[in-house]
């Protein structure tokens, strides 16, 4: 059985409406197949299917032509029977920020459930009464009470069989392109476009009028199906000439407007009631409501993306989808606040493009010096918090007294806000006086570093004339002025003011020809570049964008480094509806300064082409989050790899782990700034890891060859000791150090855990080859030691040979030679054999203590050359021994 409750169940729930509207509601259920014609003629009426099921529906329609659309079905019921039951009911339409769609119901209405019955039927609510009698040809009669329905007064409808309730709901398609029908680039621009756009009206048979004054082509539909046809087919010729190389393509813009009371003439377009110059090329411009009702064809997006209540008679744009479900695409949600975006008259404001005061009151002359750290401060904002701070800031800002309510916001708080708000005014800051002031001072020549050495003020009534122009007091300022021109008469500080106080009066040819005096008056680049974009801003607010975009190249000609001119450029082309072309400029300025990103959500001026621009930033933002979600794996892979390869202690760790920690504050901030430093971040940070990596691992190939090099002496002085079996704990040591050695070679140091064990293997390595040092001092004492005396015992033993030798021969030849010398005692002593012993002995005693002094002589002089040739002997066999290994 149909139950209403199951369809509302179905439907989303809208937490924060961003509409609402009342209307019908008509409840169809049915038995079997229903017949297509119900659900055609209830959408060619202009009703919206909200929820179906297999037996029933609930649609809604805002106007009385759902009750012509029933009549009709009711009439055709007569000659095709069908069981279809129909209720109609009072509903309210509600609509969420990202455009999802649902209705609320009564209580008493809401958990209703019907049989319907063979034949087709329509029951109306007791308060539609009034409502259907006022469609000609319709009444009501009392229903009765049916089982299921909520228990109030049924009528049922009742149409004259003899009128055919034909729909009166039609539109006229307008198409306009743009630019001046003057220019010769747009008069052939559009005349071949339209060339393909007549084809196709001829094709698809549909009368049309031309407008060649105007450039204007507009037609009438007079179905809903024709609508969904011809946006469908307009929509694919634009697309077509876009990406065809050998077609010609021109921007227009186009609205399908309802025809109500106007009239098919030449005049139409001024009719309409629509500000030509601010709506979007390339986008079918329709009614919410007509939006909505060609959504399962076309993404919708709201025409301007203000803050303010919209009703279903505002407007939206229309968009092809991409694919069955237009998967993959979205549009970024910031509303921008009612009271910035209201327009009190044509001209912008020169200080800040809004277009609700003049430039004399503009609330940036309150604003002492540029905020350049605004836009550091809105990167750390949550990008989804714009809208809600926009929408506070509409509630604290007063359309009445927009001046001052919007200064209470900026200086009094300082929350999201006042941030807003204060960026809104920082875009324009180089045209404002407070940046005037700073140009004045500056001692630089390029933009970007002019205001790092500013000089005191300086000069008599011009800074006088410039406090008296922020305050508004003109005359006064004009007396100052006047004294500053004929004191300095080659300066272009009075030059440069007089354009600001002749353009606060309204005298723009003034203004200018006083700033291109000023220009050709500077000294620097910067003074020059400063006055040329002047000149630029003045001709961009008359509307002249042409002589604009190519003033602001000339700016960026003598200031490159500076990025301002090239974003006006692209403003400018946003002004005049080339917003595809200004797309480009954008991306590029984004990727050499991220901020351009929230620049481009907060900047009013850029309302023409807002739909476009957000919706390709939309892309730019998935691309970003698609990223930053691998970016965030990669983050905390990171850190656990900073914590494997090193210790706490290392001098790194502390430092790599603050620079993660940042990245990681990064990553939890939903802003395109944010996700950009992330990347970048991220990047850089793995290059410094490499870097670190590589300077660590030849820091620990350096070290290890200079080890392994103390290890090899080590082991050439330990391999003398005579004492092998007295070295157990020392040879244990040694051999730590070898293997240690051995394995840091040997391993892939690039690994994270053979890095972190290399890192600390080099240090132990170093702590046992210093203890074995210090062993290794006593163990050469021993070895020095052993050698000396070995060596000293040698040389006394063949001293003391040859010393005995000598005795032996030199004894008995005293003896025998001195045998007739008489009267000596020396030779009497010797000679006396009963001495002889004790002469003997005692040369003895006195040849050996002579050998041993001798022989400790000897070994002293030549100790240092003999363990030389020694180690280098045992050197040399050891490397042979190594070669036949």
């Amino acid at each position: 059985m149909p139950t209403l409750a199951n369809l509302l169940d179905t439907l989303p729930v809208i937490n924060q409406s961003r509409l609402v509207a009342s209307g019908f509601g008509i409840w169809v259920a049915w038995k079997g197949k229903l017949h297509s014609a119900v659900d055609s003629t209830l959408q060619e009426y202009g009703a919206l299917c909200v929820a179906k099921d297999l037996d029933q529906a609930l649609w809604y329609c805002n106007t009385v032509e759902v009750f012509r659309a029933l009549a009709r079905l009711q009439v055709w019921a007569r000659v095709n029977p069908m069981p279809v039951f129909c209720q109609m009911v009072p509903l309210t339409f509600l609509v969420g920020y990202d455009m999802e769609y649902s209705v609320s119901l009564s209580v008493e209405l809401d958990r209703q459930s019907v049989v319907p019955t063979d034949d087709f039927e329509v029951v109306v609510h007791p308060k539609l009464k009034a409502q259907v009698q006022s469609v000609a040809g319709l009444t009501t009669e009392a229903a009765g009470r049916t089982d299921g329905l909520a228990n109030v007064e049924w009528l049922r409808l009742v149409a004259d069989q003899g009128l055919d309730y034909e729909s009166t709901l039609r539109w006229f398609f307008i198409i306009k392109p743009l630019g001046r029908m003057s220019d010769k680039e747009s008069i052939l621009g559009w005349r071949d476009f339209s060339t393909d756009v007549i084809e196709l009206l001829q094709r698809l048979g549909l009368k049309y009028i031309s407008d060649v004054k105007e450039g204007a082509l507009f037609l009438p539909l007079e179905s809903f199906r024709l609508l969904k046809s011809f946006t469908t087919e307009m929509m694919n010729l634009i697309r077509h000439n876009k990406e065809a190389p050998d077609k010609k393509y021109w921007p227009v813009v186009m609205a399908a407007v309802p025809q109500g009371d106007l009239h098919f003439t030449a005049d139409l377009p001024r009719k309409v009631g629509l500000d030509w110059n601010r709506l979007t090329p390339d986008y079918p411009h329709v009614r919410f409501m007509d939006g909505f009702l060609l959504s399962p064809w076309f993404r919708m997006n709201e025409a301007r993306y203000g803050a303010g209540s919209v009703n279903l008679d505002s407007w939206c744009t229309l968009a092809l989808k991409d694919g069955d479900d237009g998967a993959g695409y979205g549009t970024m949600q910031v509303a921008l606040p009612n009271a910035l975006v209201a327009s009190d008259g044509d001209h912008e404001c020169f200080y800040c493009g809004l277009k609700n005061h003049k430039a004399a009151d503009c609330p940036s002359k309150r604003i002492a010096t540029p905020q350049p750290q605004v836009w550091r401060l809105l990167a750390k904002a949550d990008i989804n918090d714009f809208s809600d701070g926009f929408s506070g800031l509409d509630k604290d800002v007063s359309k009445d007294d927009f001046v001052s309510s919007i200064l209470r916001v900026m200086e009094s708080r300082n929350d999201l806000e006042s941030l807003l708000a204060r960026a809104v005014f920082e875009i324009n800051s180089p045209v404002q006086l407070r940046t005037l002031k700073l140009v004045w001072r500056s001692r630089g020549k390029e933009w970007e570093d002019g205001f790092k050495q500013l000089a005191p003020q300086e000069g008599d009534y011009i800074w006088e004339a410039m406090e008296n122009l922020e305050h508004g007091a003109m005359e006064e300022a004009e007396k100052m002025l006047k004294e500053a021109q004929v004191k300095y008469p080659r300066s272009y500080q009075p030059q440069s003011l007089w354009g600001y106080w002749h353009m606060e009066g309204g005298d723009l040819n003034q203004a200018m020809f006083h700033w291109q005096e000023a220009e050709r008056m500077s000294y620097t680049t910067m003074q020059q570049g400063c006055m040329a974009f002047l000149q630029a801003r003045l001709m961009e607010v008359e509307g002249n964008y042409k002589d604009a975009i190519n003033t602001y190249k000339r700016v960026n000609s003598l200031s490159p480094t500076w990025l301002q001119p090239v974003y006006r450029q692209a403003v400018c082309m946003v002004k005049m509806g080339f917003t595809g072309q200004a797309m480009d400029t954008l991306f590029d300025l984004m990727a050499r300064d991220p901020n351009i990103f929230n620049r481009i959500l907060v900047d009013p001026e850029l309302d023409r082409g807002r739909v476009q621009l957000l919706s390709a930033m939309w892309e730019k933002w998935h691309e970003a989050e698609t990223t930053v979600e691998s970016t965030r794996t990669l983050v905390e892979e990171l850190t656990d790899d900073i914590a494997r390869r090193f210790d706490e202690n290392h001098p790194y760790f502390e430092t790599a782990n603050e620079e993660l920690d940042r990245l990681r504050n990064f990553s939890r901030t939903n802003n395109y700034v944010a996700y950009h430093q992330l990347l970048k971040g991220t990047e850089k940070f793995q290059t410094a890891l490499d870097d670190e990596v590589r300077r660590e691992i030849k820091r620990v190939n350096a070290n290890i060859e200079y080890l392994a090099e103390r290890v090899r002496d080590i082991q050439r002085e330990a391999a003398w000791f005579p004492f092998p079996k007295l070295l157990l704990e020392f040879n244990k040591e040694f051999n730590y150090c070898v293997d240690k050695i051995n394995w840091i070679r040997t391993q892939r140091l690039h690994d994270a855990d053979n890095f972190r064990k290399s890192l600390r293997f080099v240090e132990e390595v170093e702590e046992h080859i210093d203890s074995l040092q210090g062993r290794l001092v006593t163990l050469r004492i021993i070895r020095d030691s052993t050698l000396f005396i070995l060596m000293l015992g040698r040389n006394f033993i063949w001293l003391e040979l040859l010393g005995l030798g000598a005795l032996l021969v030199a004894v008995p030849s005293l003896i025998y030679f001195t045998q007739n010398i008489e009267g000596n005692m020396i030779l009497d002593t010797i000679k006396d054999p009963s001495q002889r012993w004790e002469i003997s002995k005692g040369l003895i005693i006195i040849l050996s203590i002579l050998c041993v002094a001798m022989a400790a002589v000897k070994s002293a002089v030549t100790f240092d050359k003999r363990k030389r040739e020694l180690f280098t002997q045992v050197e040399k066999e050891t490397r042979k021994t190594r070669k036949r290994r």
